[in-house]
């Protein structure tokens, strides 16, 4: 049974060195739950370089998250073993991914990293049209994006 998608747009003015978004994150719990868990809302960067999606100790201290486990994480720095968490994060639009196996890491200018594990949940486009970046995210996935098709069948504007 395929859902209704759900999505969310951002408009930058001028060409974007990164993208940010908000970003809610929690506990994993199970939405239709009668208990649910607070949310801290904080700032996200999406990252296709990444694999798994990260958070800062200070997300995880705030939250009183317990890290199930521990794993080698590759980082710019070099590499290190960190802590694994379950939780639930909420994209711009509500849409929510649940369950999610984060590492935790040292962040600049975000407490969470959207990586690939997120991203390939859905469709995930970026355009530089007139030197502004417009950035969209949407899941499930209803089509394929194929520009060289596009152009092939002279639907470019």
């Amino acid at each position: 049974m395929q859902t209704n998608p759900k999505a969310f747009t951002q408009r930058l003015e001028g060409r974007a060195t990164c993208l940010l978004t908000s970003c809610g994150i929690c506990k994993a719990y199970n939405p239709n739950a009668l208990t649910k868990e607070p949310i801290l809302q904080t700032t996200a960067l999406w990252d296709t370089g990444a694999t798994i999606s990260t958070i800062s100790k200070q997300v995880a201290d705030t939250l009183g998250l317990i890290p199930f486990s521990k794993s080698k994480m590759y980082h710019a720095g070099g590499e290190g073993i960190t802590n694994l968490y379950k939780v639930n994060i909420i994209l711009p639009n509500g849409i929510g991914v649940q369950a999610v196996t984060v590492m935790e890491g040292v962040l600049n200018g975000c407490e969470v990293l959207i990586g690939m594990d997120i991203i390939t949940v859905g469709d995930f486009v970026v355009t530089n049209r007139n030197g502004k970046t417009v950035f969209s995210f949407q899941t499930p996935s209803t089509h394929e994006y194929d520009f060289v098709k596009q152009i092939r069948n002279g639907k470019v504007n």
